[in-house]
């Protein structure tokens, strides 16, 4: 899974003059060493990302630190800067250090502990957007909502809908609540604590639903322990692990939508890299969904897979 970074203009700073290091000294000096910090820990983006570390705690825009270098700073702004500077160099992503990460246009809350949006799932947004859905005013459950990025967004998006966000993770419930009030379309999410669509069969909501969306675990077990250090030690491991072949929950929720769904209803799925072709055969087994679409992401991977669900067939 590819960690996601804020996208920001890019400003190249002057070579980092290597020496004692100060605790406190100028605003070029500061950021400077930050970034010396950052790129001897491999950060990629070391510059951008120090740059926003730096409008955090210190209030200061890469203009600041262009026009005025030579601005002092007091120990206290340097010693805040550079803690989180040594936080990210330690491997914590920057999503959890600034406590906010933007997904399709809209800022989000992320906490530790819920999981950080990608950009790749924005295209399930795209993916809905482009479906007829068969009812006038569409009701949609967020499957795994964590950060509530795809429930708000649709939201957003369209007046029209209404969206129950499912997650078993009380912080993310939480944060999804919080985050649907923030962008002001609480009256169109409701979220329900539970395991996949158990909150909505237990409410009656069976054969209401318009669409079904996910990015549901998908990282095979034995695989967890190779991810990059800032996703393996950072970031919830129920939102990544999958089970043995990374598809344990689509089995699940194959299942369960078929009694949510309207009859021609959609069911939009993010897949992990080479898993789209399995899924779709997961899907074709139950003799009642049709594949529509499997879009590509940026790198090129079967990323988004469109079902809909035939008839009225129940299984």
């Amino acid at each position: 899974m590819q960690n996601n970074e804020k996208q920001k203009g890019s400003f190249s700073p002057a070579p980092f003059m290597h020496g004692t290091s100060p605790q406190t000294g100028t605003v070029w000096e500061l950021f400077r060493q930050g970034v010396s910090m950052l790129s001897t820990a491999s950060v990629t983006n070391a510059t951008n990302e120090c740059l926003w570390l730096l409008e955090s705690t210190c209030n200061l825009s890469r203009l600041d630190i262009y026009q005025n270098p030579s601005q002092r700073m007091s120990s206290e702004q340097w010693n805040a800067a550079m803690k989180l500077v040594r936080r990210r160099a330690s491997g914590e992503p920057l999503q959890y250090i600034l406590g906010t990460q933007e997904f399709y246009g809209l800022e989000l809350n992320i906490p530790h502990g819920v999981f950080i949006p990608r950009p790749e799932t924005e295209l399930i947004v795209d993916a809905l957007r482009q479906q007829p859905l068969p009812a006038a005013t569409p009701s949609i459950a967020d499957v795994g909502t964590g950060s509530g990025c795809l429930a708000v967004a649709l939201a957003v998006q369209d007046s029209r809908f209404t969206i129950y966000a499912t997650d078993r993770c009380p912080l993310a419930c939480a944060t999804a609540q919080h985050n649907a009030h923030r962008h002001q379309v609480a009256d169109q999410v409701t979220v329900w604590p539970g395991h996949l669509l158990t909150p909505l069969a237990s409410r009656g909501l069976q054969g209401t639903l318009s669409a079904i969306v996910s990015n549901p675990p998908y990282i095979p077990t034995a695989a967890l322990a190779t991810l990059p250090v800032d996703v393996r030690e950072h970031e919830p491991w129920h939102a990544l692990d999958g089970g043995q072949d990374g598809l344990d929950v689509y089995r699940d929720l194959l299942r369960e939508a078929l009694d949510l769904l309207l009859p021609h209803g959609i069911l939009i799925l993010e897949a992990g890299a080479g898993q789209a072709s399995q899924i779709c055969e997961e899907a074709e087994r139950h003799g009642a969904y049709s594949i529509l679409q499997i879009q590509q992401d940026f790198a090129g991977i079967d990323r988004v897979i469109t079902l809909e669900r035939k008839g009225s067939h129940l299984v």
